[in-house]
């Protein structure tokens, strides 16, 4: 079979073009997007509530751009200042895809004057003298003060609320973008933010460092073939094998209509790199077997003979530790886990049918005389080495390992759990500057809502309901920093303060259930139904309560639950109504649950999986445990790693355990292939291990750098998950080769002694 391969190669080369050429076709087809709703899992009862809700009431937040506009006085009640926010804030409610927006220019109150119902701006600026009395009004009734202007007095502010239909379209960008261009050509100093601007911005980096991450891996391959054979067919022969198959699993990906997010952003330099590990691992043997004496048909014949198998079988685990990530219930990550597995049983594929019959019509003079890394003495000096220290130092070594170990399982326990949701930008990314304006100035972009059902025979309208949901307003309110609520009781509140001419000690409930009714009746005669239905179920059966704060955390806000679960069992009447947190941010945070649930899930799947192929290999219950410890202990270091540095396990920082381990068996597999060869061969144990470490050992090296390097790449990330991803999957990689040099061969002494 192997010889028929290397001699139909012109056949199999038309293949392969044809299927490279459709495949690549597929590559106008994929799109980039960032979509939050594809991360939660559609049968989850709290996705299933929050959907109920929104379909009642909606969530205007999500739809939101924030804009702020700063004075260059630092005194927001200006007019110069004022006239001019005016202008832009009209224009900008013009834009196409706005579908309303409110302003504190634009935005007004209603007041009571006799029998009358007039509506009053809520900033007057006709004058300076009307502007001051403005301020001197807002000061004393500061329900407005960090929604409208900033709590200093420096900014503006407005919200313009988008049409639901561009929200995950390029409709979308055009308007953040012009947005941001209107605000540049103002000449003030502007803060924008909100979810829709967001995800601009999101994809618009995501794209940015697509080609970055596929520019720098390219870099990196170049360089590293390079040095190793200081050849440049020894760089373009590999570099097209891999390239092949990246344009494989893209097209794929493009004809599948899987779009590029966030999570499956780290395809391009995962498929690079695991992709190059196979081609140098077989370069590296047939210029072994070329330093036999070989020629070029026995040495290629003889180096997928004896390393075939093991790089399929390393194609294979890898693929499954992907593979694992089906098990999660995040559709994202189960599709990132499938194409992932794809993408390098593609590039086995194509390494084991392109580079074998490309490296043939090269003149191995080329390589073998070339002043290479690979060609260097150094090797054979490092590996006697290795060998002497693991046989000589075998118990120091292994002293060593179970010292570290027993440290990081310790450290283990440090990783924190604390999350929040903009965790995952850069520290100095415009986007969390914004986002920590909005904290520090205003009330904070988090959305929270809290789902009210009236039981049977109330309704959400009623008095003593009202009571209680004012009971768990004022019990927030205390907590923490929450913006003013929208909900029944404070549109029943203001309209009572309204009714009683404006007058601050009738700004709450009223007294008598006829008032209420009153109230309500007179706002959906005089057009306050939409705003009624943003708060009631027209059945009366379902109320929201909806406000704004900041980003605390996942432990303050599951404290904060804690004491709303208490407060509400103790201090409320729950015989007239059931609860429940729901939105967008509090749906975000109890995914995250389910994703590290799932990632370890999905590691232990693979662990079981990739256990039963070492056992069917090895056919020995010896070899099976000694090949799974070398890949047990890189997660434990890696772990405790994090440990140590406070690092917060995320779905990013999760999935690292599962591409790694995957990866990291790949060198063990190598290794004890060898070694059973060698055994095979009639070498006694010395013998072998001494035989293991110089035919395996080189390549061992050299593959892990390159996937170290790889995953080094994504330092280069302004997303603190995909930062995470490849700093501590490139420092288990690095643990696992240590392992694999230094404890594996003691194990082996240790254990296969007979």
């Amino acid at each position: 079979m192997i010889e028929s391969l290397l001699r139909r190669r012109k056949l199999i080369f038309g293949i392969v073009l044809l299927l490279t050429l459709f495949l690549t076709w597929g590559l106008s087809r994929l799109q980039i997007s960032f979509s939050f709703e594809s991360f939660y899992p559609k049968d989850d009862p709290e996705y299933i509530f929050y959907n109920q809700y929104q379909g009642r009431f909606g969530e205007d937040q999500n739809y939101m751009v924030y804009i702020s506009l700063k004075s260059p006085s630092n005194d927001a009640f200006e007019k110069a200042f004022v006239d001019k926010a005016h202008a832009l804030f009209e224009e900008m409610g013009t834009y196409a895809g706005v579908d309303s927006f409110l302003t504190a220019t634009s935005f007004s109150y209603v007041e009571r004057k006799a029998l009358r119902f007039s509506q009053q701006p809520w900033l007057e600026w006709d004058s300076q003298e009307s502007l001051d009395a403005s301020k001197e009004r807002i000061l004393k009734d500061s329900s407005m003060l960090g929604i409208f202007t900033t709590h200093d007095l420096d900014y503006l502010c407005g919200y313009y609320f988008i049409d639901p239909a561009i929200f995950d379209s390029e409709a979308r960008d055009e308007l953040s973008y012009k947005l941001e261009d209107v605000l540049n050509a103002s000449g003030l100093e502007y803060i924008i933010s909100g979810i829709p601007f967001i995800r601009t911005k999101y994809v618009e980096k995501i794209g940015t460092e697509l080609i970055m991450f596929l520019s720098l891996a390219f870099v990196l391959i170049v360089t590293v073939l390079f040095l190793t054979y200081r050849n440049w067919i020894g760089v373009l022969i590999p570099q097209l094998a891999v390239l092949t198959g990246l344009l494989w699993v893209l097209g794929f990906m493009g004809w599948t209509g899987q779009t590029i997010n966030l999570i499956n952003n780290l395809l391009i330099p995962i498929v690079f790199v695991v992709g190059m590990s196979d081609v140098i691992h077989l370069n590296t043997q047939y210029l072994a077997q070329l330093r036999l004496g070989k020629g070029k048909w026995e040495a290629m014949k003889s180096s997928l003979k004896e390393i075939g198998l093991s790089i399929l079988l390393t194609s294979i685990t890898t693929a499954i530790g992907f593979a694992s990530l089906y098990v999660s219930r995040i559709p994202p990550i189960r599709e990132f886990g499938l194409y992932a597995a794809a993408g390098v049983l593609f590039t086995f594929l194509v390494s084991v049918v392109i580079l074998p019959n490309l490296m043939l019509g090269v003149a191995p003079e080329k390589f073998l005389k070339a002043p290479s890394l690979e060609n260097q003495p150094i090797w054979i000096k490092f590996f006697n080495w290795v060998h002497r220290i693991t046989k000589e130092k075998d118990k120091l070594v292994f002293s060593a390992f179970l010292i570290i170990i027993i440290s990081s399982i310790l450290l283990i326990f440090r990783i924190s759990l604390d999350t929040y949701l903009i965790e995952d930008i850069g520290k100095n990314d415009p986007v969390r500057k914004s986002m920590e304006f909005f904290e520090e100035k205003a009330y904070g972009l988090r959305p929270f809502e809290l789902g009210i059902e009236a039981k049977e025979g109330n309704r959400v309208s009623d008095k003593e309901v009202l009571v209680e949901m004012e009971k768990i307003q004022n019990f927030l309110h205390e907590e923490a920093k929450f913006s003013p609520f929208l909900s029944p009781v404070s549109l029943v509140s203001e309209a009572n303060y309204v009714y009683h001419f404006n007058r601050d000690r009738y700004r709450r409930i009223p007294r008598k259930q006829e008032d209420i009714d009153q109230y309500l009746s007179m706002a959906q005669l005089n057009g306050g139904e939409a705003l009624l239905n943003k708060v009631m179920s027209p059945d009366g059966r379902y109320a929201r309560m909806s406000s704004r704060t900041a980003d605390m955390g996942t432990y303050k806000f599951e404290e904060l639950n804690q004491k709303l679960d208490t407060f509400i069992a103790t201090e409320t009447d729950t015989s007239l109504y059931t609860y429940k947190i729901t939105g967008h941010a509090y749906l975000t945070e109890h995914n995250l649950n389910y994703i590290r649930s799932s990632l370890l899930w999905g590691l232990g799947l693979a662990f079981i999986a990739i256990g039963f192929i070492m056992g069917f290999l090895f056919r020995s219950w010896k070899m099976l445990f000694i090949s799974m410890i070398p890949n047990v202990v890189p997660l434990i270091l890696t772990g405790g790693l994090m440990g140590l540095f406070g690092i917060t396990l995320t779905a990013s920082t999760a999935l690292v355990f599962v591409i790694a381990f995957g990866i990291a068996v790949d060198d063990t597999i190598h290794f004890l292939s060898r070694y059973r060869l060698e055994r095979s061969l009639g070498h006694d144990l010395e013998t072998a291990i001494m035989h293991t470490l110089q035919g395996t050992g080189k390549a061992m090296l050299l593959t892990s750098f390159v996937l170290c390097g790889g995953f080094i790449l994504l330092l280069f990330s302004d997303f603190g998950g995909t930062f995470s991803t490849g700093l501590f999957t490139a420092l288990t990689i690095l643990f696992a080769m240590l392992a694999d040099l230094f404890l594996l061969p003691v194990l082996i002494r240790w254990i296969m002694r007979d």
